[in-house]
């Protein structure tokens, strides 16, 4: 395949979609069948151009991560930001900081992480996420990881960086070398939604408690008329269930006939200037304060504390990081994005590269998360420039504050965290129940659903989840196999009985 006619096909689609972007959007459409209508064009005009005289498709996919395309997908990715940003885009980049906020200062207060610095690398790699896949792509701290750390046996900063970097070295590799493609070909669809169900309920119990509860024991209720108390609870869970929770059909048919709905209210907006404010409103937290960046220092590991970080943490987050950070995200973004799913090759290269480079410097280990896209989809993001927003103030905290927004990040209230994170979680769990259209009728596919969704929240892991249900769904395969087989032989034996 020749390089003009690469070009001849990158070219027709930049085209086709900077063409409809611009075009003008009568009243009656909305913008999903906008983006349908856009996406739709941009791969038909690649597509007509990707056949050679033989009929053999164009190595360079769409949707590839290499020197061919990178600067396409980029120039598209901006345009379309462009094209749809509104206050949706906005509020949706608020999604994920349910996830991100609490795990960020629990390593920052107990390791001793670099608070500014992180801020600063996620927000670079918030950016290029956005730009290179053009949906709200998450960036999350690798939660075993986090979780391992902050446990009553805590592990050092150097420690954890070095989980972190092992881990990330795996994931590339499988990635580059095409390995991660290969595994999510075989690993059945209906495994990756329970996974999806079962890690959507396990952060709905996450979110339900860090709302409700002075602590993770869940010793004691929260007060009622405190600054971060039930009162605010239950008020942010009633401005994201009136504004977020989907309507009823008799409504949405009503509306589509000419009937206006409600404004859309942007909640987690709402709720984060909320929180700012009641995080403002404690005493002394603006002394603390300070004008200028953090600076970021070059960390020597010893072998040591590479060995420790490895074992205690950096192996069981390997299995969390290909399910869920690759396998399940590109499961997820198929789900919500159709028309540009990401390619689980792609994440993991993107997953590998950030924490090469961050890590050294003492930024959180990150990966991405299907929890965390459907948290920035429920809130109203729609493209890559969602997350471009959110990394854009990330680094002008960082760099305008540094570490020193550390007591004010505190002193957010837990609360409106947890209402954000369990409403993120409702939408990740009905990604996992919608599942494939097999899925929807077969029996045997919503029984490996629910066995691997339980498992998962049983054993509070995603990767013994995964296990169970493969090998439930391989069981459940091999027998009917075997009745065929059973039901074929008694079929031979009749007839020949027949015969005779």
């Amino acid at each position: 395949m020749s390089a003009a006619r690469d070009n001849e096909g990158v070219v027709a689609a930049s085209d086709v979609v900077l063409n409809a972007a611009l075009e003008p959007v009568s009243a009656e459409d909305n913008e999903e069948n906008v983006l349908a209508r856009v996406t739709s064009d941009a791969m038909r005009a690649r597509n007509e151009c990707e056949e050679d005289g033989d009929g053999d498709k164009n190595r360079v996919k769409f949707g590839a991560l290499d020197e061919n395309t990178l600067a396409m997908k980029m120039r598209e990715s901006f345009q379309e930001m462009r094209a749809r940003w509104n206050v949706r885009e906005l509020n949706g980049s608020l999604g994920d900081l349910g996830t991100f906020l609490p795990l960020l200062l629990g390593l920052s207060m107990q390791q001793g992480l670099d608070l500014g610095t992180t801020l600063i690398f996620t927000g670079l790699y918030n950016i290029s996420v956005g730009f290179m896949f053009g949906i709200p792509m998450p960036l999350q701290p690798m939660k075993t990881i986090a979780a391992i750390a902050l446990s009553e046996k805590p592990l050092l900063l150097n420690e954890v960086i070095a989980a972190g970097i092992f881990v990330s070295a795996c994931v590339f590799i499988i990635g580059i070398t095409g390995l991660i493609d290969q595994f999510n070909k075989v690993t059945p669809v209906a495994t990756i939604s329970g996974m999806q169900l079962g890690l959507g309920l396990s952060l709905a119990k996450k979110g339900f408690v860090l709302a409700a509860y002075k602590s993770s024991s869940m010793g004691s209720l929260r007060p009622w008329f405190v600054r971060d108390g039930l009162f605010l609870s239950i008020l942010s869970g009633l401005i994201v269930l009136w504004t977020s929770a989907p309507k009823p059909e008799t409504t949405t048919s009503s509306i589509s006939k000419g009937k206006r709905g409600l404004p859309r209210v942007p909640a987690a907006l709402i709720l984060v200037i909320l929180g700012f404010m009641l995080a403002l409103s404690v005493p002394g937290t603006t002394k603390t304060l300070e004008f200028g960046p953090s600076h970021p220092k070059l960390l020597n590991l010893t072998w040591k504390e590479a060995k420790t970080g490895i074992i205690r943490a950096g192996i069981p987050q390997l299995p969390l990081t290909t399910l869920n950070s690759v396998i399940s995200v590109c499961a997820v973004s198929k789900e919500l994005f159709p028309n540009r799913p990401a390619i689980p090759k792609d994440v993991a290269i993107s997953v590998g590269i950030m924490n090469l480079i961050s890590c050294w410097f003492g930024a959180m280990p990150s990966c991405h998360g299907a929890g965390g896209l459907a948290a920035h989809y429920h809130f109203g993001a729609r493209t890559g420039g969602a997350v471009c927003f959110l990394g854009a103030v990330k680094i002008l905290l960082g760099l305008l504050f540094g570490s020193s927004l550390f007591q004010l990040l505190t002193n957010f209230p837990q609360s409106v965290l947890g209402v954000m994170l369990f409403a993120a979680s409702c939408e990740l769990m009905a990604t996992g129940l919608r599942g494939s259209p097999k899925q929807a009728t077969a029996a045997s596919e919503k029984f490996v659903v629910l066995v691997t969704a339980s498992i998962t929240v049983a054993a509070k892991s995603t990767w013994v989840g995964f296990v169970f249900g493969l090998g439930t769904h391989f069981l459940l395969a091999l027998r009917s196999k075997i009745e065929d087989w059973a039901n074929d032989r008694n079929l031979c034996v009749n007839t020949e009985e027949v015969q005779v």
